[in-house]
């Protein structure tokens, strides 16, 4: 029982945390219009997670806080059309070079 305990855990503490196969060996946080985001990211890519809970906030809300704390977060600007994913995490394109 207690190594169920220890596995549950475990997960959650992983939360907001990039896979280790993805690349992204940077991490950072901002607060967007009321919303706290975790950024992590490298030169080219940005995965975003909404960390505050909230009850089904709209997409398009979300999108933009999470584009602005990645921007915020990197330095760089987010490619529009790049912005992906769903409520709680999305990806996105960064362009370093405009920055």
């Amino acid at each position: 029982m207690r190594g169920l305990v220890f596995l549950a855990f475990a997960g959650l503490a992983a939360c907001g945390s990039p896979h280790p196969l993805d690349g992204l060996d940077r991490t950072g946080t901002a607060r967007v219009e009321g919303r706290d985001y975790r950024v992590n990211w490298n030169v080219s890519t940005a995965q975003v997670t909404r960390m505050t809970p909230e009850w089904r906030p709209a997409f398009a809300s979300v999108a933009r806080g999470a584009a602005i704390a990645a921007e915020q977060v990197t330095g760089c600007k987010v490619v529009p059309s790049s912005v992906s994913g769903d409520i709680a995490m999305l990806n996105m394109a960064l362009d370093c070079t405009a920055s």
